[in-house]
């Protein structure tokens, strides 16, 4: 087991920059979903509550939408701080700009080109598996001490699900962020189902704004312990409860960006 100081930020990021990006973001999974249907409320729009939340581009808070979602998108594409949150980041901020640019199908008797819907689905659900694994590979990686990798990649898989359920039962960052990633997952499979495949079970409800808007707020949730943790690590505020202590405080556990 190897424990090293925690790795610096890049020369143009501080701990305190990263900590507060994180949290915006966070703060941004968790309220957009409330946004919307805010908005839609305080305009008066007929349709409070959309079928789903790209839905939300033929209501009132269209422009909100695509906003907010190009915010994220460029923020993620330009976030830094590990070569392998750089590179998670990238693909969800693309796959964000395109969600925003390439709406969902309408409801008739308006019409839009079949590909851009098709376009739009692929990059909402890349965008929620890449928010998904964010939280499964990256920020529960954070937590993990790792003394070396198999070569293979079957190899790094039985690594990686049997130092996940180590982490799970030990370290509880790491049992926090395994749980977004499987909410996000789980929610983000029960919206595909229920988009491409609607059932009577599904039917009546606006099912698919709510399964996308627990995965989102998941991801939130996140993003959030992610930054209250670097923010405990380089003493940037009070101390985080006992439990989410590292077992040596000041320390980082290694890894393999």
């Amino acid at each position: 087991m190897t424990v090293v100081d925690q790795p610096p930020v890049h020369a143009h990021q501080d701990a305190k920059t990263v900590w507060r990006l994180r949290l915006g973001v966070g703060m941004f999974g968790i309220s957009l979903p409330i946004l919307l249907i805010a908005w839609n409320w305080v305009a008066g729009d007929k349709v409070v509550l959309p079928e789903s939340m790209s839905g939300s581009y033929y209501t009132s808070a269209r422009n909100l939408f695509v906003g907010l979602l190009c915010a994220l998108g460029v923020f993620l594409i330009l976030y830094r701080h590990t070569k392998r949150q750089d590179v998670c980041t990238w693909f969800a901020g693309l796959f964000a700009v395109v969600v925003a640019f390439a709406p969902t199908a309408p409801s008739p008797p308006q019409v839009e080109p079949g590909w851009v819907s098709y376009l739009h689905h692929g990059a909402a659900g890349a965008l929620i598996f890449t928010l998904g694994l964010f939280c499964f590979i990256v920020f529960a990686h954070e937590t993990r001490r790792i003394s070396g990798q198999p070569s293979s990649p079957a190899g790094q898989l039985r690594s990686w699900v049997t130092g996940a359920l180590d982490d799970f039962n030990r370290d509880s960052w790491s049992r926090l962020y395994l749980i977004c990633g499987f909410i996000v997952t789980v929610s983000g499979l029960l919206a595909l189902i229920t988009g491409v495949w609607p059932a009577s079970w599904s039917t009546g409800w606006p099912s698919l704004f709510l399964f996308e808007a627990i995965a989102v707020a998941a991801f939130g949730v996140a993003w959030i312990a992610a930054g209250w943790k670097m923010r405990a690590d380089h003493n940037l505020g009070p101390a985080v409860p006992a439990d989410f202590r590292d077992a040596e405080p000041g320390t980082y556990q290694a890894y393999t960006p």
